[in-house]
């Protein structure tokens, strides 16, 4: 009996201590199975948080690239030969409509009408409005820039014209001297002025005196009807 008896309890030990050590077994792994797990999660945190950043600084690049791309475009348009041509039709209409002040090489004419036309009439405001305005034409068919008369802008919606016994540029009043300004090329503008039977000539042999200066700079100022 006491054989048995040790024989069973030698086997309930066995059994307990396979049982403890199964459990500390069980225990050990889920704790090692816990730690694995941390240390996998926090590496996918830290690998989510790199690859945040680094699609951060993609962007940043992406950004800048656009923007060098966009300053080469720049650059090639303001190369191109249409575009420089649009720019230049923009200048030319900038400064027909009055909207600058400019200067330049062009001419200046200085209108000293006569007392008798010479058919023996007098020459009246109605004249000296005529002549005025076929200079004015006469110029910008020469390719006239700027034109200025009495220091008067003259742009492409001017009226010179007689008014009460006046003569008027756009609602202002002008009187002797007259001075026709013109901004563009000199030779140009001097040799359709000039030419054989044209306006100069015809006002020269009729009406009045007129002084024709070529000069390297000429001042005309805005339109004051601009805003």
């Amino acid at each position: 009996m006491k054989i048995q008896s040790k024989y069973v309890i030698l086997c309930l030990t066995f059994f307990l201590l396979s049982f403890a050590i199964t459990v500390q077994l069980r225990v050990t792994s889920t704790a090692e199975s816990e730690v694995t797990q941390e240390k996998i999660i926090t590496e996918l945190k830290d690998k989510i948080f790199e690859l945040n950043d680094d699609n951060e600084k993609l962007g940043k690049k992406y950004e800048q690239s656009q923007q060098k791309l966009e300053e080469v475009r720049t650059k090639a348009a303001e190369n191109d030969t249409a575009n420089t041509e649009k720019s230049n039709l923009i200048k030319k209409y900038t400064l027909i409509q009055g909207n600058t002040d400019v200067k330049g090489p062009g001419i200046m004419i200085r209108y000293y009408p006569n007392e008798k036309r010479s058919n023996g009439d007098e020459v009246g405001l109605s004249d000296i409005t005529k002549d005025l305005v076929d200079i004015v034409n006469e110029l910008r068919n020469a390719g006239a820039e700027a034109i200025a008369v009495n220091d008067i802008r003259v742009t492409s919606t001017s009226s010179i014209e007689m008014e009460k016994n006046n003569i008027m540029i756009d609602g202002r009043r002008i009187a002797r001297p007259y001075v026709v300004k013109a901004i563009g090329n000199s030779e140009t503008m001097n040799s359709s002025l000039v030419r054989p039977g044209g306006t100069i000539e015809l006002i020269k042999n009729d009406r009045a005196k007129i002084e024709l200066v070529i000069t390297k700079e000429v001042k005309i100022e805005r339109a004051e009807n601009i805003e």
